[in-house]
């Protein structure tokens, strides 16, 4: 597996969707699992332009490699998170698109400042940062791709298989980028590794994770990955990434699917309830409305 900045600047573009039978969509049924996991990932996809934010506060945005690069990543994920949602409202889910990602953004408060002084006051203060975050790209890329295919496999829609099977092939150039640049600053860095071991081992949470309560993490992994071909993909996963300098044997996902597991053997509620009682909708922040966020003004608010 290789990866060629100069080539990947040269052909990234949004994502193709010509000949997707979008007329279609409707002809086909999603399950509530299906449907729960497809406003999951879009809302991550969404969420991209801020977890860009916080990178580029850190020392890693001094490699104009890396900045070259999450340009074109930030405007790729943006049409996986644009294209999912038309995939969903033509299925008849009726949703304003920014107004969802306006809300996501809101319901997070004063967590999403925070982070950026943690992120960036941790870059700084850790020469070997960018090994940590270039890891954590490769799992997090790695796992959304591992996570579209299971949905592929489950839902068995033909429109979606299309539509995602085209995102996966945007995820798997990312995915190439993260593991060889975190690759080449861990090799014959033992001091890097070390902290890349200790920091992933106690700090990594799976994708979405802070977005998206812990309730709706375990609800996506225990949907696309609680049977023996899930599993064994969570491990394959593991695998791959324990290939990293420093890594070997580090279980992450799979480990995340086994607490979630354990959190449904304690409560027989937990997780799946947000699927069957269809809990995908964003309310609203009851102290902090949108517009004081994004300057925007309802049409209620002008009358």
């Amino acid at each position: 597996m290789s990866f060629s900045i100069e080539r990947y600047k040269e052909e990234s573009k949004k994502v193709d969707i010509t000949g997707i039978a979008w007329d279609d969509v409707p002809s086909h049924p999603l399950s509530k699992g299906d449907l729960f996991c497809l406003h999951y990932m879009m809302d991550i996809e969404n969420h991209v332009p801020l977890y860009l934010s916080h990178l580029l506060v850190t020392r890693a945005c001094m490699d104009p490699i890396l900045t070259a690069f999450l340009a074109c990543w930030n405007y790729e994920e943006l049409w996986h998170g644009e294209n999912i949602g038309r995939l969903l409202n033509l299925y008849g889910i009726e949703f304003d698109a920014q107004d969802r990602i306006a809300n996501v953004r809101a319901n997070l408060g004063l967590q999403n400042s925070v982070s950026i002084l943690s992120t960036m006051a941790g870059s700084w203060l850790l020469k070997d940062f960018s090994a940590v975050y270039l890891s954590i790209g490769a799992i997090n890329e790695l796992s959304t791709l591992t996570g579209y295919g299971a949905l592929i496999r489950k839902s068995g829609h033909p429109v979606l298989k299309d539509l995602l099977g085209r995102i996966i092939k945007d995820e798997r150039r990312h995915y190439a980028f993260y593991y060889n640049s975190a690759k080449e600053w861990l090799s014959g860095n033992e001091r890097a590794q070390k902290l890349d071991r200790w920091m992933l081992d106690r700090l990594w949470v799976p994708v979405g994770q802070g977005v998206k309560r812990q309730e709706e993490v375990d609800a996506l992994a225990m949907y696309l990955f609680d049977d023996e071909q899930g599993e064994e993909e969570l491990l394959e996963l593991d695998a791959k990434i324990g290939k990293l300098p420093g890594l070997a044997d580090i279980k992450l996902m799979s480990r995340a699917l086994y607490a979630a597991r354990e959190r449904v053997r304690r409560n027989p509620d937990w997780a799946w309830r947000l699927i069957e009682n269809e809990e995908w909708a964003i309310k609203p922040p009851k102290k902090s409305p949108v517009g004081e966020f994004t300057g925007r003004r309802s049409e209620a608010t002008r009358s």
